[in-house]
């Protein structure tokens, strides 16, 4: 994504450029259904892990914490970056760690598809697979940490990956006018679907999901491409919703039914897909003329969770009751 776009970004992620919402009243949920409260907070600055079985949170996570995911699926060397803070890579290609340097003019930055796709991936192929390893290209990215809950950039890096071998990652990692960086180790862990690295100082470890047998959805800001109206163009853009567990997890998104009366029958109707952003942000709608949200009414969600039991729920609300953006509330039934 060229400059200029990244600008008008920045400038958009700003969550105090729009005055508050109006406070509303406290919403009742008819008999039978769950009320949930997802309490990013108004600045986004929370991951929050959440198990439709037990209807509990996970501790939130602070979304400034990781910058790297590698992936713990067996023999799968995807390494994706920390779509929450708007994180983008550019790949300068086989190039010296030691003199890697970020070229000047207009780039086209890459980002991880929210969608999960093992084919859109910031990275790509940063390796060729051979004998249940991975040989690096040994291509130099420079990362752009993206922005903070204030909007301020967060940095860059560059990063190479070395190696994959015997369910670990190696990559050397440091600052764009470091020439020696650090190097580090990951190895994977078939309790979760992903380890996290925080490229900060020398590199950290750190715990983000639950383990993945322990968690349905994650509520969390994102990036995603969103359709300029006026250009006609995509464009990466930070957005706020929730995103399905890449394992075994299963939804669809429903339109104009009665989410009242909704069973089990209504699961013949159901499309299951494990696209992470099915459920996605665009049940609520920015209304500039009010500078605030609205709920898009005509759409419920079902769920299929880890233990493989339906669910059911649509969104009431965006905003707490002092009128906060960044608590998404929902109505939830196990069918």
């Amino acid at each position: 994504m060229r400059n200029s776009v990244y600008s008008i970004i920045l400038a958009f992620a700003l969550t105090g450029c729009f005055k508050e919402d109006e406070p509303v009243p406290p919403y009742v949920s008819p008999e039978g259904v769950t009320t949930v409260v997802a309490e990013i907070g108004p600045d986004y600055g929370t991951q929050l892990f959440y198990d439709l079985e037990t209807n509990t949170f996970f501790p939130p996570v602070h979304r400034n914490s990781w910058d790297l995911a590698f992936s713990c699926e067996a023999n799968n060397p995807e390494v994706r970056i920390n779509g929450a803070k708007l994180m983008r890579v550019y790949d300068l290609g086989a190039v010296g760690f030691e003199a890697a340097q970020l070229p000047t003019g207009s780039l086209e930055w890459e980002v991880d598809a929210p969608s999960g796709s093992s084919d859109s991936l910031a990275f790509g192929s940063w390796g060729n697979p051979q004998d249940n390893k991975v040989l690096s290209n040994n291509h130099v990215y420079v990362v752009d940490l993206g922005l903070s809950v204030t909007g301020q950039p967060l940095g860059r890096k560059k990063v190479q990956f070395i190696s994959f071998e015997n369910q670990v990652f190696t990559l050397r990692f440091g600052d764009l006018q470091d020439p020696n960086g650090y190097q580090f180790q990951v190895a994977q862990d078939p309790n979760y679907s992903f380890r996290y690295l925080s490229l900060q100082g020398q590199g950290e470890l750190v715990q983000v999901a639950p383990p993945k047998e322990d968690w349905d959805l994650m509520f969390s800001q994102y990036t995603s491409l969103v359709l300029n109206n006026e250009t006609g163009i995509k464009e990466q853009y930070s957005v706020n919703g929730a995103l399905l567990n890449p394992y075994l997890v299963q939804g669809d998104v429903l339109f104009d039914l009665d989410f009242e009366n909704i069973d089990y029958t209504a699961l013949n109707q159901v499309s299951w897909t494990a696209q992470w952003d099915i459920i996605g942000y665009d049940w609520k709608v920015y209304d500039f003329d009010i500078s605030g949200y609205y709920i898009a009414t005509d759409r419920t969600y079902v769920v299929q969770s880890v233990e493989g039991n339906y669910f059911a729920f649509r969104f009431t609300s965006f905003v707490n009751q002092l009128g906060q953006r960044g608590y998404p509330t929902l109505e939830l039934r196990r069918l």
